[in-house]
């Protein structure tokens, strides 16, 4: 059977992926560092590295509708805060202004938190040199420790509010914005501090711009139209794990994703990331856009027993069916096997190994002849040797060796590279 490469470009929208949680102190900053996403067991070792975030600030020059400039000026560890901000930008016709620290964090995790305890203010750099022309604004954040980031102290104790209108707004895995709005009040004392928004959920946004006053018609409608196209327009596959004809009906995608909902960077670090389409499993996102670009059939692997989401409970548990070499049980089945010739397999890196449910999968079904192209997410381990697993499981097919391997920590912004690897393999199959 011959099958057509597909190649395209997936408009994955509004990637919201939620974070950590500190706070700090003084001046302006160029660099931010980012988080090593957390996925389950995939080391003894939790591990945050630090990065560059390299994400564009677009600003816009209308103003809003009472007459009043708007500035959204936001701190953005991961990019899920800047999303927001974005989209905030376009509903008020506001200018951007993107808060970063001056240095990078070389332990991220120690120094993030320390700020916090300590009140430290760290030198920052802000892409706007002056926040006096502006009447409205907008101050983002993810929640660290139950916190603002230190930057956000500084950038509040090192500009004048008096008589503006401040409107603050974060991002967090399950903690809302209450406890960090103190410092609203005590640095900003001569300015109206308006209700802020927790922005889980990018439906939230609209609405509560409208509750302000400050909605522009005209930029709310072109953001509608932005978010059009995107990953949620093109599920196709049930929660349960069935499949459902998606063109090309020789390629499936079958991936393995278990969700934390604690820890750095909690929806994105802890193996998740939140797009227009909801939360999804890190490797979840990565086969939906190999679906996008292969129109295959995607295809969940679930296990009857449900996995812990904290981390901690999740790292020992994987460790104890590591240990006990265990077969977890699975809840869904592959109907139709026969009919596909190639496989796209993706899982997390637990314990420089398959996730045990890879092991169930692999022994339960016979891939030979069929052509498997594994993909995996890891927190600094690569492939390590489940390639040569996966080729000693399925003897009878052809283990692509050249798999994709993603670090956890760049799996927000992996879409192009995804892209980019589909559309370099060769999917012409005999």
């Amino acid at each position: 059977m011959t099958m057509k490469k597909i190649a395209g470009i997936i408009t994955v929208g509004a990637l919201l992926l939620f974070t950590l949680t500190a706070c700090g102190s003084s001046n302006s900053s160029a660099n931010a560092a980012s988080a090593e996403e957390e996925t389950p067991a995939a080391q003894a070792e939790e591990t945050v590295a630090a990065g560059t975030e390299a994400l564009d600030t677009a600003a816009a020059d209308t103003t809003a509708p009472d007459g009043g400039s708007v500035l959204v000026a936001y701190f953005s560890h991961t990019g899920n805060t800047e999303e927001v901000a974005q989209m905030i930008a376009e509903y008020t016709g506001g200018d951007l202004a993107k808060i970063q620290r001056a240095s990078e964090y070389e332990d991220l995790e120690a120094e993030a938190e320390a700020e916090i305890k300590d009140g430290v203010h760290p030198e920052i750099t802000v892409s706007v040199d002056s926040i006096e022309e502006y009447d409205t604004i907008f101050v983002g954040y993810p929640i660290w420790w139950d916190e603002a980031p230190a930057m956000i102290s500084t950038f509040l104790a090192d500009n004048d509010f008096s008589g503006k209108t401040v409107v603050p707004f974060c991002t967090s895995a399950s903690d809302d914005i209450g406890n960090s709005l103190h410092i609203f009040s005590e640095l900003c004392p001569d300015a109206e501090i308006a209700e802020g928004l927790t922005a889980n959920n990018p439906e939230d946004i609209e609405p509560w711009i409208q509750s302000l006053g400050l909605m522009d018609v005209t930029q709310a409608e072109s953001e509608t139209e932005v978010q059009t196209g995107s990953v949620a327009d093109a599920e196709n596959t049930t929660a349960s794990g069935g499949t459902e004809e998606a063109g090309a009906g020789n390629i499936l995608i079958a991936y393995f994703s278990v969700m934390e909902t604690d820890g750095v960077d909690t929806v994105a670090g802890a193996s998740r990331v939140a797009t227009d389409a909801g939360v999804m499993g890190n490797n979840e996102y990565i086969a939906q856009i190999i679906q996008r670009e292969t129109g295959g059939d995607v295809f969940a692997i679930e296990t009857v027993q449900e996995y812990p989401t904290t981390h901690d409970a999740l790292l020992e548990f994987a460790y104890e069916e590591k240990a006990e070499n265990a077969r977890p049980e699975l809840a869904t089945q592959i109907e139709n096997l026969d009919s596909y010739d190639v496989i796209f397999l993706g899982f997390p890196n637990w314990n420089a190994d398959l996730p045990m449910p890879l092991y169930t999968f692999l022994e339960t079904y016979d891939f030979s002849g069929k052509t498997i192209i594994p993909f995996t997410t890891h927190g600094g381990s690569g492939f390590s040797r489940t390639i040569e697993t996966i080729s000693g499981l399925q003897p009878g097919a052809t283990v692509i060796s050249d798999g994709l391997s993603i670090s956890r920590n760049s799996v927000p912004e992996a879409e192009g590279e995804v892209v980019d690897w589909v559309n370099s393999l060769d999917l012409n199959v005999e």
